[in-house]
């Protein structure tokens, strides 16, 4: 009897042991799967490992100024993997996520994984950061971009300079200015000692933020074809509202001698509405026709309308009592199109 006991006893504690090494067993295997955890699902034991960028969804993108730029990037091994962030070149940020605005342009920006073994890899993008909606802006006309060293050229068909623009900078050297008409003009000296060459022009505001806003030829060459203002340089000129019961008269009388045959005619319009150039019976100044034959112009925004003056034009203009520019526009302080904020004429030789 007492070796049965015995015996049963020896069985049970045997069965016990048993089922303590199985529980021991299956804690490892706990143990050892939570090193991959759902929390860390990219997470490898070895630091020899060659890193990897996870992310399958990376590609080009284009964002507003004011938008802050934003990624997540998963990597392997992440215990041993730092991210870098490179903005054409230059170290921006370090680690797996990124949320920040970038400068204005088109920019390559690389992520660079490395392990502490200085194993890496990477993968590169085009980023590019247009300007948003109030920022400050010049106006593109190639013959306002041109300026002698030590000169002062006006241009126009610029927007929110007002209140923004704090600094002018030609080639990165501080350039005097003045903002002219309410923000859409800007008159600018270049520097005096640029040799001739064209430049980046940028427009700096109060904090410090820069707007690339293209090139400026410094040069001692002239023009390939001279503008003359006629209308909307001076204190007092360079906005006028047109509609259709107070067309642009201001050059009717005296348009006439400023002008001839060839002369091309540039008028910068602004606003929202429609419009052209006549002469004082309201008749295009090019076919003379008037009406709904007239052609007027749709305006929607900034703009150039441009007019070759030839013989007929300048018979119209004589025999019709000058020039008018005619248009079709809303009550001013509402949706009024603001049209003619400046009137040039190019004559060539």
């Amino acid at each position: 009897m007492n070796k049965t006991m015995k015996q049963y006893k020896e069985k049970v504690l045997k069965a016990m042991m048993m089922l303590l090494a199985v529980g021991f067993a299956l804690a490892g295997t706990s143990t050892l799967s939570s090193c991959s955890s759902d929390d860390e699902p990219y997470f490898t034991v070895s630091e020899d490992d060659n890193p990897r960028i996870l992310n399958t969804d990376l590609a080009d993108s284009k964002i507003d100024r004011k938008t802050n730029y934003k990624m997540e990037i998963k990597v392997t091994p992440a215990h041993y993997t730092t991210v870098t962030w490179l903005l054409d070149g230059k170290q921006i940020a370090e680690g797996t996520t990124f949320d920040q605005t970038l400068p204005l342009g088109d920019h390559e920006l690389k992520i660079v994984a490395t392990t502490t073994k200085n194993k890496t890899t990477s993968r590169t993008l085009k980023v590019t950061v247009t300007p948003a909606a109030d920022d400050p802006a010049l106006g593109t006309n190639a013959s306002e971009l041109w300026v002698a060293p030590g000169e002062t050229t006006t241009i126009r068909n610029c927007k929110n300079l007002v209140d923004h623009v704090q600094k002018v900078l030609i080639a990165g050297k501080e350039a005097a200015f003045d903002v002219l008409d309410k923000g859409k003009a800007l008159k600018v000296t270049a520097p005096s000692d640029l040799a001739n060459g064209d430049y980046d022009i940028t427009l700096v505001d109060g904090s410090g933020v820069e707007f690339p806003c293209g090139k400026i030829k410094v040069t001692t060459e002239p023009r390939p074809s001279m503008e003359t203002t006629i209308w909307g340089e001076g204190e007092g000129e360079g906005e006028f509202a047109v509609t259709w019961t107070t067309p642009f008269d201001k050059l009717k009388d005296t348009f006439l001698s400023k002008v001839k045959v060839g002369t091309i005619l540039r008028v910068y319009v602004d606003g929202k509405g429609q419009g052209t150039a006549t002469t004082a019976s309201w008749q295009n100044i090019l076919t003379g026709k008037k009406d709904d034959e007239r052609g007027d112009i749709p305006v929607d925004g900034p703009a150039t309308w441009k007019f070759e003056l030839t013989d007929y034009s300048i018979q119209l203009l004589k025999e019709q009592w000058g020039l008018l520019l005619v248009g079709d526009g809303y009550p001013i302080f509402r949706t009024a199109p603001t049209m003619i904020p400046t009137m040039a004429y190019t004559a060539f030789p």
